[in-house]
């Protein structure tokens, strides 16, 4: 399974704020209510930014009854604060979602989302990116569940 699909690409995110750039991702993600991804990241970013520097951001939470991980990416050519560790504006945004059951995939799934995202050359392919289906395409398959 793929980790990311089309339909959950923001190719040109004009999110003036954090919250309303996770809102508009919440909004991509059709088979979820966005009050309640809105609800359970923001919680998470109240206990401190998932800005992880280089501008980027992965901001992430549980949600019951998910069967299988989300990701959801928007791209923000200007830049949004989004309070991350180096202070500078956040241009990708990938969220991650995970079923509440399942902690160590989450953290697996984190982990290797924020070592593609270290890597400058991933980073500038995001950014070169023409349309959803190309950035998506970015994104290696889904770590199996073992």
């Amino acid at each position: 399974m793929a980790l990311l699909t089309p339909d959950h690409v923001i190719v040109d995110s004009h999110a003036p704020t954090k919250k309303a750039m996770i809102a508009e991702l919440a909004q991509s993600i059709r088979s979820i209510d966005p009050d309640q991804v809105l609800e359970v990241v923001m919680a998470r970013e109240r206990l401190g930014s998932t800005g992880i520097g280089h501008g980027v951001a992965i901001p992430h939470g549980r949600i019951h009854d998910l069967l299988h991980p989300i990701v959801a990416v928007a791209r923000h050519r200007k830049g949004v604060d989004f309070e991350a560790i180096d202070g500078e504006p956040v241009h990708i945004v990938v969220l991650l979602l995970v079923p509440d059951d399942d902690n160590r995939q989450h953290l697996e799934l984190l982990a290797h989302l924020a070592r593609l995202l270290q890597q400058p050359s991933f980073r500038e392919q995001i950014m070169r990116a023409t349309d959803a289906e190309s950035l998506a395409a970015l994104f290696p398959e889904m770590i199996p569940a073992s």
